[in-house]
C-alpha cells in the first residue's frame, strides 16, 4: 500500500463524443479524446458500483453476508467550464473551418444538432433586414450569424433565404458593409431524434494511477448566469453507465493551452418582445435563468457493456423548459398570462469590439406565460416573478422540403450560438 499526497484541483481532463456507445473514440474531432479545462476540479467520488444486499436465512442473528457487486449504470460526473470569448482563428469567416473547441462537443451532446461552416462577405449590401452574399450554401435558416456593420460584429437572425439573398432578424442597426464580413456562429438546435453520449477522463498529478474514465456518459446543461458583472458557467452534468479507475490508463497531465479566449464579466442585451425583435429596445431586468433538461433512457441489452446499448432523449413533455425572468413591476404581465400573449426572447453577450468581437447567444422565440406573475421584493422596491415555457418555435414557418436538420432549427424552443 502506497499513499499519495494529491492536489484536488491539479488535474488533467479530456472529453469526446463517442462514435459506438460505451467505447472510448479515438477517430477525428470531436470523436477524440480532446483536452478540456475545466471552471473547478472535476469531483471522481461519482464513480460508483451497486451493491446487492444478500438476505439469505441464517441461523445467528450476526451472520450477514458479503453483499454482491452489481452494475455501475448509476456513476455521476459533473463538468464545469466558464464561457468565454472565441479566438479570432477559430471564427467562421470565409476559408475558416470549424476549429477543435471543446465547448462544440458538450453543446452537441446535449442538443443533438449543431451547425458550424465557414463564413462569407456581403456582396450586395440591400437594407437592414437583406444583403446578399456570393455562398448561400453555407448558411441554414433559423441559425445565428454576426454581421459587420460599420466596423462592429451585429448578431442576427438567419430568418429567410432566396437564391443569394439573407433576410435577418433583429434588424441591423444600419445597412451592412459591402464585402463586410458575415461570419457563421457555431450554432445548436435540439434534434428530434436524439442518442447521444461521451467520453470523460480525468488524470490527477503525482500519481499515473489516480487515472479514471467514465464511459457512455449522458446527460443535460445547467447555464450559470448568476449576478450581472460576473464570470458565467455552464455545467454539464452526466449519469454514466461505466467507468474504469483508479488505474494507470497512460493519461498526459502535462500543460495545456485553453483552445478558448478569455472569460467576460456577464453584461448581456436581453430583448423581450411580443411581435418582431428589435435590439434597440433592450429589457431592464433583475435577472433571469434557462431550465433545458434532458431525459435520457437507457436501451437495455442483457448482453451489452453494464446491460446498456444506448441511450435515447425523450424529454419535451409536458415542457420543453422554462424561463424565470425577474423584473420591476408591471400590471401589464398579469394581462398577458390571461389572453396567452405569445412572447420570444433573445439573450446576446458580445465579448469584445471590431470585427473580431465573438458572441453567446440564447434565443427563446415562442413562449408563454405558465404561472400567475408574482409579486416579490428586490431591496425595497417591488418586482414581479415571471415564468414562461419553451414552446415549439413558430418565428420561421417551414416552406416544404426541409430536411430533419433544417426542421430541428426552424422549431426548436430554444437555440444557443457562440462564435
Amino acid at each position: 500500500m502506497s499513499q499519495s499526497n494529491i492536489l484536488n484541483r491539479e488535474q488533467a481532463i479530456y472529453i469526446g463524443l463517442e462514435t459506438t456507445f460505451g467505447v472510448t473514440p479515438t477517430g477525428s474531432f470531436p470523436n477524440v479524446m480532446t483536452r478540456f479545462i475545466a471552471a473547478e476540479p472535476v469531483g471522481t467520488d461519482g464513480a460508483t458500483r451497486e451493491m446487492l444486499e444478500v438476505n439469505d436465512i441464517r441461523t445467528r442473528r450476526l451472520d450477514a453476508l458479503q453483499p454482491v457487486q452489481g452494475l455501475e449504470i448509476g456513476s455521476k460526473l459533473t463538468l464545469p467550464q466558464l464561457l468565454k470569448a472565441t479566438p479570432s482563428a477559430s471564427q467562421l469567416t470565409a476559408g475558416t473551418s470549424p476549429a477543435s473547441l471543446t465547448p462544440r462537443i458538450l453543446l452537441t451532446h446535449v442538443f443533438g444538432q449543431e451547425n458550424a461552416s465557414q463564413g462569407d462577405v456581403v456582396s450586395v449590401a440591400t437594407s437592414t433586414t437583406q444583403f446578399d452574399v456570393a455562398n448561400p450554401g453555407r448558411f441554414r435558416i433559423g441559425t445565428w450569424i454576426a454581421v459587420e456593420v460599420a466596423g462592429q460584429m451585429e448578431y442576427a437572425l438567419i430568418t429567410a433565404k432566396v437564391s443569394n439573398t439573407l433576410t435577418v432578424a433583429p434588424d441591423l442597426s444600419a445597412t451592412p458593409t459591402l464585402g463586410g464580413i458575415v461570419r457563421n456562429l457555431y450554432n445548436y438546435a435540439p434534434a428530434e431524434t436524439h442518442s447521444s453520449s461521451i467520453t470523460a477522463q480525468i488524470a490527477y498529478v503525482n500519481d499515473a494511477t489516480a487515472q479514471y474514465t467514465f464511459n457512455g456518459c449522458h446527460g443535460g446543461v445547467k447555464f450559470n448566469f448568476g449576478d450581472f458583472g460576473k464570470l458565467v458557467t455552464m455545467s454539464t452534468e452526466f449519469t454514466s453507465t461505466s467507468y474504469t479507475g483508479p488505474t494507470a490508463q497512460g493519461l498526459s497531465t502535462a500543460t495545456a493551452t485553453d483552445e478558448m479566449g478569455r472569460g467576460y464579466p456577464f453584461q448581456p442585451d436581453v430583448l423581450l418582445f411580443t411581435g418582431a425583435p428589435d435590439r434597440a429596445v433592450k429589457l431592464v431586468c433583475e435577472k433571469f435563468s434557462i431550465e433545458y433538461n434532458n431525459n435520457w433512457e437507457m436501451v437495455r441489452e442483457p448482453s451489452a457493456t453494464q446491460t446498456v446499448n444506448s441511450v435515447v432523449n425523450t424529454a419535451g413533455r409536458p415542457r420543453a423548459g422554462k424561463v424565470m425572468l425577474t423584473l420591476r413591476f408591471d400590471s401589464d404581465y398579469g394581462t398577458s398570462f390571461d389572453a396567452e400573449t405569445q412572447y420570444g426572447m433573445v439573450i446576446a453577450q458580445r465579448i469584445g469590439t471590431g470585427t473580431t468581437a465573438s458572441y453567446w447567444i440564447w434565443s427563446m422565440p415562442t413562449m408563454k406565460l405558465t404561472a400567475q406573475p408574482k409579486t416579490t421584493k428586490v431591496g425595497e422596491r417591488l418586482y414581479m416573478d415571471l415564468e414562461f415555457s419553451l414552446l415549439q418555435s413558430n418565428l420561421i414557418a417551414p416552406v416544404g422540403g426541409e430536411s430533419a436538420a433544417q426542421l430541428d432549427y426552424l422549431y426548436a424552443p430554444l437555440t444557443v450560438a457562440f462564435g
